[in-house]
């Protein structure tokens, strides 16, 4: 049996930091993605990413695409972490798990985090509206992933990496496409959203969708790029989410003397 733990990689382990980063990984990729990030995060900041099974550490497990299955495990898990402020980051598929874990973590805790940041991700109430690409063979899926830029670059040009992957791309898209919307109140805390200017798989209208789920502050940061725009903007986006958690620190140290 995995051991429970493996669902959140504690990349950054950091004592002192003042809240925790949560990010989540894009469809066929891993947690390994913001390992990166480690280099240029504030100290402010421990960063944990989610690991879903069948990749990377978990490559033995079984991939799952329940979604019900995968945020309860988090949800479960979350117990050692509900001692700190967080906040939470979601790239594509990520940004849907991002907000199924939040709305999991508030029912079982009593919990919200401080800020949410979404990227390349449609709002969840937003109707699907590409191809059911999990169903298709291989050379389709292929064809597909490649017309939309769907998966990263570094995997759709290696063919056979590509191979290797299209098991997890499947599962990991079936959880979008048969995900099913049942309505949320509105988180009171901001979400900034992030997307690239020239991403064909999620439109404006769908990034925009977010300012639905908070009633706080929405901020919406457009950069050049496709759908893997965070790659090559990546220092800059660790420097605003860095921005993000120095404002944040600073109250909760002002809380803590007060």
């Amino acid at each position: 049996m995995a051991n429970d733990q493996n669902w959140y990689l504690e990349y950054k382990k950091n004592s002192n930091a003042a809240l925790r980063l949560f990010c989540f990984h894009h469809s066929g990729g891993g947690a390994s993605t913001y390992h990166p990030w480690i280099e240029y995060l504030s100290p402010h900041i421990e960063m944990i990413a989610i690991q879903l099974p069948g990749r990377e550490n978990r490559f033995t497990e079984p991939l799952n695409s329940d979604l019900n299955y995968i945020i309860t495990q988090l949800s479960k898990n979350f117990d050692h972490y509900k001692n700190k402020p967080f906040i939470v980051f979601g790239h594509s598929l990520g940004g849907l798990l991002s907000y199924e874990f939040i709305k999991a973590i508030y029912q079982a805790y009593s919990l919200y985090p401080c800020h949410i940041v979404v990227s390349a991700a449609k709002a969840p109430h937003m109707p699907y509206r590409r191809k059911i690409l999990s169903q298709l063979d291989d050379k389709l899926l292929k064809e597909e992933l490649k017309a939309y830029n769907g998966i990263d670059e570094s995997i759709q040009n290696e063919p056979e990496l590509l191979d290797l992957f299209l098991p997890i791309i499947r599962s990991d898209f079936s959880i979008i496409e048969n995900y099913s919307f049942r309505g949320s109140a509105s988180f009171p805390c901001d979400i900034l959203a992030f997307s690239g200017i020239e991403d064909h798989a999620v439109n404006e209208e769908e990034i925009l969708g977010w300012s639905v789920y908070t009633t706080g502050k929405f901020k919406h940061m457009p950069f050049s790029g496709r759908h893997f725009f965070i790659k090559d903007h990546q220092k800059e986006i660790i420097k605003i989410i860095n921005q993000i958690a120095e404002r944040y620190s600073k109250l909760i140290e002002w809380a803590g003397f007060n």
